[in-house]
């Protein structure tokens, strides 16, 4: 005949192994889950630094370029216009002061302010990315750490349990 005590504290070790093999997983689990996460969002704030930094680069040689495209222009402008109207150029430097007093500082203005709100926008989006991460890693935490404690405590009554009917 099989003895019960046996049985039983064998039965309750294996639903122990079990559960804390399962618990074990599930907190690796939710490791790994949320360590991947939190590094797809540093690469996030690398790939967006990175484009920023291309961004302006590019930009810059763009502004180069056309600043010379434009300088050649004028030049050719100036030296047309002065042949046939020779106080021209006088007109000519006061409209371009006039516009880059006013058209392109503005212009100029509204770009940086995009540019600005772009970023807050995309550093404010990772930030409460970020700490809606921290917060779910810690709720998962916690309720795998209440799971723990409610299986160690059914397993410390069943104890109870089977000391008290002997």
């Amino acid at each position: 005949m099989i003895d019960n005590t046996n049985y039983i504290k064998n039965a309750q070790k294996a639903a122990n192994d079990g559960m804390e093999t399962f618990l074990n997983w599930g907190q690796a689990a939710i490791d790994n889950t949320f360590s991947m996460y939190e590094q797809g969002i540093a690469a996030q704030e690398s790939n967006i630094a990175e484009a920023r930094k291309q961004f302006q680069e590019l930009e810059s040689n763009l502004t180069q370029k056309w600043n010379n495209q434009k300088e050649q222009f004028k030049s050719m402008t100036m030296e047309l216009s002065e042949a046939y109207w020779p106080e021209s150029k006088q007109l000519m430097e006061k409209a371009e002061k006039l516009y880059q007093d006013n058209i392109n500082e503005m212009v100029n203005k509204n770009r940086e302010m995009l540019e600005k709100n772009i970023d807050s926008s995309v550093e404010n989006t990772l930030e409460i990315e970020k700490k809606w991460v921290s917060q779910l890693r810690e709720n998962y935490a916690s309720g795998s750490e209440n799971l723990r404690k409610q299986f160690d405590e059914l397993v410390s009554q069943a104890a109870e349990s089977t000391t008290a009917k002997k």
